[in-house]
């Protein structure tokens, strides 16, 4: 109860300092805003008149969006400078680094990107043609924005989970890295160091990596949960402290809730919980009674269904294909570091036409958002499964309702 009073309290903090950010910025009545422009839409009025909308990530980590009408084309990771309508922005939306507001181009030039971010985005679009495909390799490695042509695309597959970088991704990178440095460090232990910990002095290396990957991918909600939860797991393990409860889950949400309070309005950090939260449930009652290849299939048909309400909350997009994201979650652990090593040769375009012909596939849809009720009794339903396996079939019901949308 001390460390949560604690924490509390940090949140606090840190609230208040953003609204005194909040009042400075207000202080004006048009703000001058710079940074890079990281996604961009070209779209038509219906006038006929052409326009864009831009999303602008500031120099501070703050997405801005905005309408662009001038006839001078922007186009992305160009610099750009804007005026903005600060009356326009309500704490809420300045809080979570992410508003709409009336803005003016000031100015914007083609200053080359010199970062090893920007490198690394150039030396994979370098190995495709398609921009399709460009985009989808570049926020599968790099958590880059996606346009909105792909991301309707993804969600029609129901493969978001697969494509934003989160502890799938983390589980994936430690476990391929663990398997590639373990015999190259026990060449060197047993000549010269034979007294080290193996295990302790490669996960140690391996997250001072994925920090640095942390960093490179500008802290990635779901990408911070997982790594936060990866080394306070690593650090208890060490302890003797049982690493997979829901108490650690909770605790690692609130610290990083502490540190940046706009976590809790951040739909890919609030997915990543939901997840770890159901992995942790089938865990609890399944784990020891079940063999790792029926675990290995029955959680990725419990997650999908578990997922679904929560999923169709924000993203309300249903189709029969998406149940395809089941294998595909299991075949993503062959794809993912099989694709990284393609494309650190140079051939990363191997899969593109296949790529390319599985994302065109459209199937019939339906539309519809998981209303308020139905979310409050799933999260009931959701927090009673970790003490009853019952109740996870009542979450799973839930989440295959869905589906009927498509038979009317």
């Amino acid at each position: 109860m001390a460390a949560m009073a604690v924490l509390g309290v940090i949140f606090l903090i840190n609230t208040g300092f953003k609204y005194l950010d909040y009042r400075d910025f207000k202080s004006y009545s048009w703000a001058t805003v710079r940074g890079n422009i990281v996604n961009i839409t070209d779209l038509t009025a219906k006038n006929g008149r052409e326009y864009q909308r831009v999303s602008l990530k500031n120099d501070d980590g703050m997405t801005l969006g905005m309408t662009h009408m001038s006839k001078e084309k922007l186009a992305k990771n160009m610099r750009a400078g804007f005026r903005v309508k600060t009356d326009e922005v309500g704490f809420l939306s300045f809080f979570t680094k992410r508003f709409y507001a009336t803005s003016v181009l000031v100015w914007a030039n083609e200053a080359k990107d010199t970062s090893v971010k920007s490198n690394l985005q150039n030396f994979i679009s370098s190995q495709h043609e398609n921009n399709l495909t460009k985009e989808l390799y570049s926020t599968l490695f790099l958590a880059t924005p996606i346009s909105k042509a792909l991301r309707d695309q993804v969600q029609r597959w129901g493969i978001t989970h697969i494509i934003a970088i989160s502890g799938f991704h983390l589980s994936i990178m430690f476990a391929f890295l663990y398997f590639v440095m373990k015999p190259i460090y026990g060449f060197f232990q047993n000549r010269y160091f034979p007294y080290r910990n193996a295990r302790w002095d490669i996960s140690l290396v391996i997250f001072a990596f994925l920090g640095y990957y942390l960093w490179l991918i500008d802290m990635t909600p779901s990408f911070l949960r997982s790594f936060a939860m990866g080394v306070f797991g690593f650090l208890f393990l060490w302890r003797g402290i049982h690493v997979f409860s829901f108490e650690m889950l909770f605790f690692t949400s609130a610290f990083l809730a502490a540190l940046f309070p706009e976590l809790i309005f951040n739909i890919g950090f609030i997915l990543s919980v939901f997840g770890v939260f159901f992995i942790f449930v089938f865990v609890k009652h399944f784990g020891q009674t079940l063999k790792v290849w029926q675990s290995a299939i029955l959680i990725n048909f419990w997650l999908f269904l578990a997922m679904n309400p929560i999923v169709y909350y924000w993203f309300g997009v249903i189709n029969w294909q998406q149940w395809v994201s089941i294998p595909l979650s299991m075949l993503f652990v062959v794809f993912y570091p099989l694709t990284t090593l393609l494309h650190l040769i140079g051939q990363g375009g191997v899969f593109d036409n296949l790529m390319l012909q599985f994302l065109s596939y459209e199937s019939k849809s339906a539309m519809f958002n998981t209303p308020v009720w139905l979310l409050v009794l799933y999260i009931l339903f959701a927090a009673l499964s970790v003490y009853r396996a019952i109740f996870m079939i009542f979450v799973a019901l839930i989440g295959f309702s869905y589906f009927f949308f498509l038979l009317s």
